[in-house]
C-alpha cells in the first residue's frame, strides 16, 4: 500500500473555469496584486468613473453687476438739460462781461456785434464743450465709478488708425462732390464766421483739435451705447446720426443738402462705432473728415486770404 500523497484529481467544475477566465491579466513585470480568495466578485467595488464638473452657463453679467454701460437714459436727459442751462449761463456771463468792459472795448460797439465775432464764438464753444466733458466725466468716473477711457471704449480696433483716417477723407471727398453737384441757394450762417484769415485759422484749429473729440465723446461715446442697449444697433445708428445733425443745424440753417450730407456722415461714424465696439475709429474718421475739409478750404482760398464772410 502506497502511503505517498496522491495528487488532487478532482474534476474542474464549469463555474471554476468561467471564474478563472474572468480574472484580470496582469503584466508580466512587477508583482501581481494580492487576491483574497474568500472575496466574492460581487463584493468588489465598481470601477469609478472620472468626475465631470459641469461648467456654468455663460451669463450676460454676474449677479449684482452693473449693465454696460452703467449710465442710463435718465443720465442722457440730465446731460441735455445741463447743456441747455450752461449755454444760457455762458451767454449771460458773456453779456455781463461785455457790459463791464464796454468802455475799454469801444463805447460804440453793440453786444450783437461782439457775440457774432468769430473769436468770441469759438471761445464760447470751447468753454461750453469743456463743460460737457466735465459732466460726462463726473457721470462715468464719479457717479458710476468706472474707469473713464475704458467705459467710453477708447481702445484700438483693427485694421488700424490709417484705415479710419482714410475713411474720413473719403467721406469728405464724397461730401464735397455732393456740394458741387447740388450747391446751396442760401448763405449759410457758418459762412459768416469765415470773415478773415485769422478767423479761418481759428475755425480750423477748433474744427480739427476740439470738435471731433468732443462730438464723438457725446454722441458715440455717451449716447450711442445707451441707445444700442435699449433699441438695438440700427436704431442707435439712426438716432445718434440725427442728434449729430441737429447740433449742426444752427450753422447750416437753410442748407438742406449740407444737412443731408451731415446726416450721412453721422450714420457712417455711428456705424463704425457699433461695428467695432470702439469709439476710436469714429473719432479718427471724424478727424480725417474735418481735416480734409479745412485743408481743401485752405488751398482754394489762398491760405484763407480770399475768404468771404
Amino acid at each position: 500500500m502506497n502511503d505517498s500523497p496522491q495528487p488532487d484529481t478532482q474534476p474542474v467544475r464549469e463555474d471554476q473555469t468561467e471564474h478563472a477566465a474572468q480574472l484580470p491579466l496582469w503584466p508580466a513585470e512587477g508583482p501581481a496584486p494580492e487576491v483574497n480568495p474568500s472575496a466574492s466578485f460581487t463584493d468588489a467595488e465598481p470601477p469609478t468613473s472620472p468626475i465631470v464638473v459641469d461648467s456654468p452657463e455663460p451669463s450676460a453679467a454676474p449677479p449684482g453687476a452693473q449693465p454696460d454701460p452703467p449710465w442710463r437714459l435718465a443720465d442722457l436727459g440730465l446731460f441735455l438739460v445741463f447743456a441747455l442751462v450752461t449755454l444760457f449761463l455762458a451767454n449771460a456771463i458773456a453779456m455781463g462781461l461785455f457790459a463791464v468792459f464796454r468802455s475799454s472795448l469801444g463805447g460804440d460797439l453793440r453786444i450783437e456785434e461782439v457775440l457774432t465775432e468769430t473769436p468770441f464764438v469759438i471761445l464760447m464753444q470751447v468753454v461750453w464743450e469743456s463743460l460737457w466733458l466735465v459732466f460726462i466725466y463726473y457721470t462715468v468716473a464719479v457717479k458710476y465709478r468706472r474707469p473713464f477711457w475704458q467705459a467710453i471704449r477708447w481702445q484700438p480696433s483693427p485694421p488700424g488708425p490709417k484705415t479710419y483716417l482714410f475713411g474720413g477723407i473719403v467721406l469728405a471727398v464724397a461730401a464735397q462732390a455732393v456740394f458741387s453737384l447740388f450747391p446751396s441757394q442760401e448763405n449759410l450762417p457758418i459762412e459768416q464766421l469765415f470773415s478773415s484769415p485769422t478767423s479761418g485759422y481759428l475755425l480750423a484749429l477748433f474744427g480739427i483739435c476740439v470738435a471731433p473729440f468732443m462730438e464723438e465723446l457725446v454722441f458715440r461715446g455717451f449716447f450711442y451705447p445707451v441707445f444700442e442697449r435699449l433699441w438695438g444697433f440700427a436704431a442707435a445708428v439712426a438716432s445718434t446720426a440725427l442728434l449729430f445733425t441737429l447740433i449742426h443745424a444752427p450753422q447750416l440753417s437753410g442748407g438742406w443738402t449740407e444737412m443731408a450730407a451731415i446726416y450721412c456722415v453721422g450714420v457712417a461714424l455711428s456705424y463704425a462705432r457699433g461695428k467695432t465696439g470702439s469709439l476710436l475709429p469714429a473719432y479718427l474718421m471724424h478727424l480725417g473728415y474735418n481735416a480734409t475739409l479745412f485743408v481743401s478750404l485752405y488751398l482754394t482760398t489762398d491760405q484763407f486770404r480770399a475768404l468771404q464772410g
